[in-house]
């Protein structure tokens, strides 16, 4: 049996035209697309609906016939690469806020299962869209859903008080069911949010995954930056919510100024973090039990194993939000937040941080040098190590030592310089 490869082309498209409805095709009549190699325009950019539907002319989408299966690939990242158009109009329909656009959008309320996408950049065009909306890569809402060996760039949260920026989202519609694989994928140059108010601003979380036995390993997050001019949307690496087994393994960190992974909301249990490599970066592991008017939303994280990392944290100062004071490096932080009832919502159980290597960052004061710190409780209750412990961490100082010059060789050194 020959096997057929199902392209674009075969629907009519030719590089300069707008892929995405050759792509939907494509999927709607044979479950697979694979996407040759070139820069290939992404979406539309008017609003004349005798044209056809916007949204569906501006978006990868299925869920309605087909809905599992489905395997979109390139060529390979770096060769087949998805960039939005200028301005692109699918806000319009998409979503009911109206100010948060995908490039690939799955039928929120039905279940796909088992898709494949794979090979591609996706380059969400943010200077050139961030005035009208938060511009995001991937939502599948389904089970055993796989990313990998793609890249994303350019995507961010919009100009103003836009939608939180989650660039991959992927989880189950039941958090019993199988979690997603976001697997050797790259991620590098968010977009830069300015325009902010002196509030809250939305973050740009790369990662957001969730499920039974969600998998993040092998990715790489590099040179992702914070700026308190020019970037001020706080940078999440990976997150998990409704959570349970999760493997964050083999993940490659790089000068990225925000928290690696940070859990905020629902309960994750049994997760594992390990043998991530992470070098200068502003926080690890950010753990936070907050209080959200959903009840069911605010944080359980229980029986979480963080083990066998390298970790390298920055020297200098660390930010959160642009119009607040900077903070030293940290290895693991957590909140508690103190107006929670917490015999109802104990926020967290037995998370063991054991046998990471940890190179301390520090920052420099008027009259002092501040070292990272290792484990930090930034607002609320402390919780103790009979809820989070540290056990058998190598932490390494990089605070430079200074020799005192003994009196005797200040006197030496004083004869030279006057005699010099």
């Amino acid at each position: 049996m020959i096997n057929m490869i199902y392209t674009p082309e075969k629907f009519g498209y030719k590089m300069g035209d707008n892929i995405v409805p050759y792509i939907n095709r494509c999927i709607e009549q044979h479950g697979e697309c694979h996407i040759g190699e070139g820069i290939h325009v992404f979406g539309r950019n008017d609003k004349d609906w005798s044209k056809g539907f916007i949204w569906s002319d501006s978006c990868i989408v299925w869920g309605w016939v087909k809905k599992n299966n489905v395997k979109i690939t390139g060529a390979g990242r770096d060769k087949t690469i998805l960039r939005f158009v200028d301005n692109v109009q699918s806000r319009y329909l998409l979503d009911k806020d109206k100010d948060i656009v995908f490039m690939v959008h799955t039928n929120y309320d039905e279940n796909c299962n088992d898709n494949i996408i794979e090979n591609i950049t996706f380059d969400g065009n943010y200077d050139n869209n961030k005035d009208t909306s938060t511009i995001c890569a991937i939502r599948i809402r389904g089970s055993n859903n796989t990313v990998q060996n793609c890249s994303f760039i350019n995507f961010g949260v919009g100009n103003g008080q836009k939608h939180e920026c989650f660039q991959l989202a992927l989880g189950p519609i039941d958090k019993n069911d199988r979690g997603p694989n976001i697997i050797n994928n790259h991620f590098s140059k968010p977009g830069k949010k300015s325009n902010s108010t002196t509030t809250h601003v939305p973050e740009n979380t790369i990662v957001a995954v969730g499920g039974v036995n969600c998998v993040v390993k092998d990715n790489v997050f590099e040179n992702m930056e914070f700026d308190c001019v020019n970037q001020q949307s706080p940078l999440h690496g990976i997150t998990i919510g409704d959570s349970k087994n999760a493997m964050i393994i083999n993940n490659h960190f790089i000068n990225f100024q925000g928290s690696c992974v940070y859990v905020d909301s629902w309960t994750n249990q049994d997760f594992l973090i390990e043998n991530n490599i992470v070098k200068n970066v502003w926080q690890f592991i950010h753990l936070s039990c907050q209080n959200w008017d959903n009840k069911d939303q605010i944080s359980f994280n229980k029986n979480g194993l963080i083990k066998n990392n390298t970790v390298q944290l920055s020297i200098g100062n660390c930010y959160y939000h642009w119009t607040q004071p900077p903070f030293v490096s940290n290895f693991v932080g957590y909140v508690n937040d103190p107006n929670i009832d917490h015999e109802k919502f104990p926020g967290f159980e037995n998370i063991i941080i054991e046998d990471n290597n940890v190179t301390l960052g520090y920052r420099n004061l008027k009259n002092s040098i501040e070292e990272s710190t290792k484990l930090l409780c930034f607002w609320g209750n402390n919780v103790g190590d009979k809820k989070i412990k540290l056990i058998n961490n190598k932490f390494i100082s990089q605070i430079p030592v200074v020799v005192k010059k003994s009196i005797f060789k200040k006197i030496i050194d004083w004869f030279i310089k006057l005699f010099k």
